[in-house]
């Protein structure tokens, strides 16, 4: 998500103007979906905005020491793909009016729909409706930029840096788990699929048919809060559903089969071709007999309860060890993981210390 404020240049002193180009979407291909009015005492809705202009026209001229621009105008923009629920979208705009210090203050809401990104529009009178004082946000980028990383967190939304730039999607819990274990998370599991599960959604001609093909993946779509998740069939483990793809979206998923319906039969039993189990993420090391080891002590007492710890413990003993976590750390930097790791293992448990070698070789080229 991305907020910023817009600089009127045209109709500075028009909070009409404003207003009427909030609902007008009229920017190529946009079209206006939602309107809403805060604060106004005669308006509320999209057939009450000549009313609710007329309102705070009237408002803005109980001020007359005014100069400037009477009104705020505010962006709101949503990940691509990323259409929250309107309840979600009224909770977000409200944070980002009490942020600014405009919580009391009249408003018009639009949002606007058709573009690449979908986004809500805020017309904000400056000129408090009772005390007929005009606010200015100062600092406001700072507010806007708190607001956005607490509405993002709150409403489970695509994180962005301050430029509304996507960052990356992986589950930091799924991504912590992998490099700490050495084991592929569920998260990893879902979207190796993601081609598969793309042909089943392309495919089903309802919601009973989604349900049903993607169950031979042990995978479920379940509701969450305001959105959808994969869920492990026969475990706990989620994964964000649009994380997985826009196309699983909840509004995407929707807007194809209708309202969300959970599965109509029991699916548990379902012929299956995968289904999520630990499994390191180096696939070669599966077939391995330190795999067969790592799992078979997992029953004993004081098991080693990770691949990566396993690892670590063989490694002083068995060369073979050694070469596979070479291999999981590998898999670890292809995945983008490698920067957010401890000093590698081979680093830490065969003695190798880096600074050391570096004077090592320093004196060695003075001798």
């Amino acid at each position: 998500m991305i907020a910023h404020k817009i600089a009127r240049t045209s109709g500075k002193n028009s909070f009409k103007a404003l207003a009427r180009y909030v609902a007008a979407a009229k920017e190529e291909n946009e079209k206006l979906g939602d309107l809403w009015i805060e604060n106004c005492s005669f308006a509320t809705s999209k057939e009450d905005l000549d009313h609710a202009i007329v309102e705070i026209e009237n408002t803005q001229a109980h001020n007359t020491r005014v100069k400037g621009d009477r009104s705020y105008h505010l962006v709101i923009s949503f990940a691509e793909g990323e259409v929250p629920e309107k309840d979600v979208l009224k909770d977000i705009e409200k944070a980002f009016a009490k942020g600014l210090g405009f919580e009391e203050h009249e408003r018009i809401v639009a949002t606007h729909t058709n573009t690449d990104n979908f986004h809500m529009h805020v017309a904000i009178n400056r000129i408090h409706p009772k005390t007929y004082k005009v606010h200015t946000p100062y600092y406001d980028f700072d507010a806007l930029e708190r607001v956005r990383l607490e509405m993002e967190k709150k409403h489970d939304l695509t994180r962005t840096n301050a430029k509304g730039e996507a960052l990356d999607k992986k589950n930091p819990k799924a991504r912590d788990y992998e490099a700490n274990t050495f084991e592929v998370s569920f998260s990893t599991y879902v979207k190796d699929y993601q081609s598969e599960l793309l042909k089943i959604r392309e495919n089903a001609k309802s919601w009973a048919e989604l349900h049903e093909g993607i169950a031979a993946y042990s995978v479920e779509l379940k509701k969450r809060g305001n959105g959808l998740v994969f869920k492990e069939m026969e475990g706990h483990r989620t994964e964000k559903a649009s994380n997985v793809h826009r196309d699983f979206s909840k509004k995407a998923l929707e807007d194809k089969f209708g309202p969300y319906q959970a599965p109509e039969k029991d699916l548990s039993q379902e012929q299956r071709k995968d289904r999520y189990e630990r499994r390191p993420l180096y696939d070669r090391h599966r077939q391995s007999d330190l795999w067969e080891k790592f799992t078979d002590q997992l029953s004993k007492p004081k098991p080693k309860h990770s691949w990566r710890a396993f690892l670590r413990e063989q490694s002083t003993l068995n060369r073979a060890a050694v070469e596979m976590i070479k291999g999981e750390e590998a898999m670890l930097s292809l995945m983008g993981l490698g920067s957010r790791r401890q000093p590698g293992l081979l680093e830490q448990h065969l003695g190798i210390k880096l600074k050391q070698n570096k004077v090592q070789k320093k004196v060695e080229l003075e001798r």
